[in-house]
């Protein structure tokens, strides 16, 4: 009887296939969010130039340049956007009083670019950059600056990683018509010192890879000596603790202090905060106030190693479910800096980061509040002095629309503003924080973010000298797993199934003896891929690819050639599932399987172009056999099953299914 009811469900899930197998692309699902945090220090007030060393057009990255123009008077902006080698690109704007400019840099200097911008303006205005990324079609996030108001000769950074998992940078900007020449200098949590020498050319763009020139395992902070004033960024991406994916940056600080304050900080189930002290002089003592919102400050004190960098957990510090801002205090010059880890509401995962404040100011503002659909937003306000202290807190609405709270606030405390809340109804809001002494303001924000740039088509792999362009979007990736395609197709004869090669970075390889002789692990850099273990099915570990997805993605067409079949096929004999298969050109016999989707959309006969076409959707996989956290994606693992087969016994008009991968 059982046998029955679960052939009876199988006819009936694959009559609603059949029916929903021509669907209209209409019917698909929304975007993969993107989800993340970002934080960010005020403007003091307004400037007349800005520089932002970090940002990229790259597939993958979506970036924008908010310009807010606080005044009563019209604002004349030039935007300088500088590359590696090639010439600069110079866009003009005009803002009108207390309005502001959203610029997408991936409309204004187009795809697959490294880019750095230089901002000029006349009054003054105040700036944000904003990157949300898909970081090697692993990692979602977004991170965020608001730049730094001139060059300088020297640099630093206190916050620094390339342990497992961890991917560092630093983005060297020269707005300047000379090569300038600059050392950078390493210093690990070990207090041993690298360094290593690098030449950033005219008006162009460096980036350097950290994780390379610092060694694998290390904590790190970074000195950037130059020859001539230039900018310099640390953008980081990362999978903490194998929990929670995101990326964070910062510009450098040109100055040393013995007082750093932050605003922000909070140890709350699902947040994980560091303090990060970089010493690059003799040894000392740095001292660490603990501020709340309600309740006394304390203090510890820590040991500082010589020309090194000392990390406190400050969930260890202060224990559980703590809003906390600190000061730190130091018997020497040192700098600080502030990353954080988080896990929101149980929901978006990332992290982010700041270098603290050298003294608190009586305003502070931000050109945007980051609030609205699919984002949360608060304002996190310190007060640093001995005193209570008047804060004025007033969001405004562009043509109208505004609301403001005022508060005391007690010595050496903290205070939290909704920024969602005071921002509701309001368009494109910005903040200026106002006080009768000196404060410490910021602004983290946590989203889920919907990608709104069309991705250029990748290859995810290559076979016999073409390239495999991947079935999912840029955008809509979740990471790619490689496994051992099963021998023989469903008529029992064999497949005779192809070793891909893939590209990109091999984040980890549970069947290293499987590779296929010739092939290797290290090829480009485009995008992470997993190897999974072994099936025991004696193939190749890299002849079947799942390119996992949201169920409801959009599927398209890996190679080049016609279809020569669309059809509906029973998975295993048991589920019923839709595959295309794809004759391929200029390779006689053999065809491209991709399997598991809901909806068609080509048919018998038609022609596709790799990366291009779309031959159908993801289904959801969940009901049948995925019913857990993939292993390595640690997504649902609905996905698109691709594998090569010589069969050309088939042709044309063959139906005999082929491989498929196991549950």
């Amino acid at each position: 009887m059982r046998n029955t009811r679960a052939t009876r469900a199988a006819l009936a899930a694959l009559v609603c296939i059949l029916v929903t197998a021509f669907a209209s692309p209409a019917a698909l699902s929304a975007p993969y969010a993107w989800d993340g945090g970002h934080d960010i220090l005020g403007w003091p007030g307004p400037a007349n130039e800005m520089y932002f060393a970090e940002g990229t057009t790259r597939n993958g990255f979506e970036e924008y340049l908010i310009v807010r123009n606080p005044g009563g008077d019209e604002a004349h902006v030039t935007v300088k956007y500088l590359f590696g080698a090639e010439a600069p690109l110079v866009q003009g704007v005009t803002i009108d009083p207390y309005a502001s400019a959203s610029i997408s840099v991936n409309a204004a200097v187009g795809p697959g670019r490294d880019v750095s911008i230089a901002l000029a303006a006349n009054p003054g205005v105040i700036a944000e950059r904003e990157v949300f990324f898909n970081y090697k079609g692993v990692w979602t996030g977004g991170h965020a600056t608001c730049g730094v108001a001139a060059p300088s000769d020297t640099w630093y950074f206190a916050e620094g990683a390339t342990r497992a998992g961890i991917q560092e940078w630093l983005c060297l900007q020269n707005p300047a018509a000379g090569d300038i020449a600059t050392t950078v200098t390493y210093m690990l949590g070990t207090g041993e010192n690298k360094t290593e020498d690098v030449t950033v050319p005219a008006n162009s763009r460096k980036t350097v890879d950290v994780n390379a020139s610092a060694g694998q395992g290390q904590d790190v902070s970074i000195m950037v000596e130059a020859s001539a004033p230039l900018i310099a960024e640390r953008p980081m991406y990362f999978d903490y603790k194998n929990a929670w994916r995101g990326g964070h940056t910062a510009a450098g600080s040109t100055e040393l202090a013995a007082r750093w304050d932050f605003a922000e900080g909070t140890t709350r189930a699902g947040f994980e905060e560091w303090l990060c002290v970089m010493n690059p002089g003799e040894a000392g003592t740095a001292t660490v106030e603990y501020m709340f919102p309600d309740g006394p400050s304390f203090t510890r004190q820590y040991e500082l190693k010589a020309r090194a960098r000392t990390t406190v957990f400050v969930n260890e510090v202060t224990g559980p479910e703590k809003d906390v801002s600190l000061r730190v205090t130091s018997d020497r010059d040192v700098l600080c800096e502030r990353p954080m880890y988080f896990r929101y509401q149980s929901s978006w995962e990332g992290g982010h980061d700041v270098i603290g404040s050298t003294a608190g100011e009586k305003t502070w503002y931000f050109p945007v509040t980051c609030s609205g659909m699919g984002f949360v937003s608060w304002l996190c306000v310190m007060n640093p002095g001995t005193t209570p202290r008047d804060v004025l807190v007033q969001v405004f609405g562009e043509g109208g629309g505004y609301d403001e709270r005022e508060l005391e606030m007690p010595a050496r405390s903290r205070a939290t503003f909704d920024l969602n809340a005071l921002s509701a109804g309001k368009t494109n809001a910005w903040v200026k924080v106002s006080g009768s002494g000196e404060l410490v303001a910021e602004r983290p924000v946590y989203f889920a973010y919907e990608p709104k740039v069309e991705p250029e088509p990748f290859a995810f792999a290559t076979w016999a000298g073409m390239e495999l362009k991947s079935p999912i979007r840029y955008c809509d990736n979740i990471g790619a797993q490689f496994h051992e395609a099963s021998p023989e197709g469903g008529d029992g004869r064999p497949n005779n199934v192809q070793a891909m090669q893939p590209l990109g970075i091999c984040l980890r390889d549970d069947n290293p003896s499987r590779l296929a002789p010739g092939l290797s692990r290290y090829v480009g850099s485009e995008t992470c891929y997993f190897i999974e273990d072994s099936r025991s099915r004696g193939t190749y570990s890299t002849t079947a690819c799942d390119v996992t997805a949201k169920a409801g993605t959009t599927v398209y067409a890996p190679v080049t050639g016609t279809v020569m079949a669309a059809e509906s096929y029973m998975l295993y004999g048991r589920y019923p599932d839709l595959r295309v298969l794809i004759l391929m050109d200029g390779h006689p016999g053999y065809h491209m399987a991709v399997l598991h989707m809901s909806q068609l959309l080509v048919a018998k006969g038609q022609r596709v172009e790799a990366g291009v076409t779309p031959v159908g959707v993801v289904r959801d996989l969940v009901p049948y056999f995925n019913s857990g956290p993939n292993p390595y994606t640690r997504e649902e693992g609905n996905h698109a099953h691709l594998q090569i087969n010589y069969r050309p016994d088939m042709g044309l008009g063959g139906s005999a299914p082929p491989a498929s991968d196991t549950p």
